[in-house]
């Protein structure tokens, strides 16, 4: 069993740091990173991936904080929560989000949006495991009550399923997979899909074994989390564009 622990804040006794956002900050400087690592192989200019990362982030911040208000707007004691950052994230609302702006950027600067999903795409998976550490470490992400070896002791002393650590490893898993797809000779928005497909369907099969019988736990509906709920609807959307992509591979 993994024991109990919760890792939250660094003390250098003149500030204290917030293990998650460090992690986030280092997830995101990663993904700017190799964002502009990919920009020659996909003829994108270097000041559209800082436009991109500003927009990226502005719209993950208020995309995941309306996500996680209206679909916990039973949690809202008043108006004013909505701007204390301990009431909620969605990272899914959030990445949504972050994903029209980055269409509307494209379509405004006449940029090939899907090589720019493509140059981002490898920068986005090691944010995600980046992050998803951080989560690990502050102890997020509660799961259900198990007697598998690998479950994580919560206060009360009861085994719950490692739900991030699934997240983790699954992100892993993705990363590999884009790794070896970024390979191949893809038609432009195929490596962004794939990974979008990814994501979602294990994102989907993890949410199952998210707990429901604390007062913290994601609320549920019809048996299913809301993030869930909108993966149901998301996917067809996603498979319908990965068959709507221009068909020619990339010079």
């Amino acid at each position: 069993m993994i024991p109990y622990f919760i890792f939250q804040e660094i003390n250098l006794g003149f500030i204290t740091i917030q293990v998650w956002g460090l992690m986030a900050s280092i997830g995101f400087l990663m993904a700017l990173f190799l964002s502009l690592k990919e920009t020659e192989k996909n003829n994108i200019n270097k000041d559209d991936i800082w436009n991109v990362m500003i927009l990226t982030l502005v719209g993950m911040i208020v995309g995941s904080k309306f996500f996680y208000i209206v679909s916990n707007f039973n949690e809202l004691e008043n108006l004013t929560a909505i701007f204390n950052l301990n009431f909620g994230f969605s990272f899914l609302g959030g990445a949504s989000f972050a994903g029209i702006l980055l269409f509307i950027y494209a379509r405004y600067k006449k940029i090939n949006f899907w090589k720019l999903a493509d140059t981002i795409t490898p920068g986005a998976i090691t944010a995600i495991i980046i992050i998803r550490i951080g989560c690990f470490l502050i102890y997020d992400h509660f799961g259900k009550i198990t007697n598998l070896p690998w479950g994580r002791i919560y206060l009360d002393g009861i085994a719950r399923h490692p739900v991030i650590l699934y997240h983790i490893i699954s992100a892993l898993a993705i990363f590999f997979i884009i790794c070896y797809f970024k390979k191949r000779n893809l038609r432009d928005g195929l490596l962004f899909l794939y990974f979008a497909i990814c994501y979602l369907t294990f994102r989907f099969l993890t949410d199952f074994l998210r707990c429901s019988d604390l007062n913290i736990c994601d609320a549920h509906y019809l048996n299913l989390t809301y993030t869930q709920w909108f993966i149901l609807v998301l996917m067809p959307f996603v498979i319908y564009l990965l068959f709507r992509i221009p068909k020619v591979r990339k010079s």
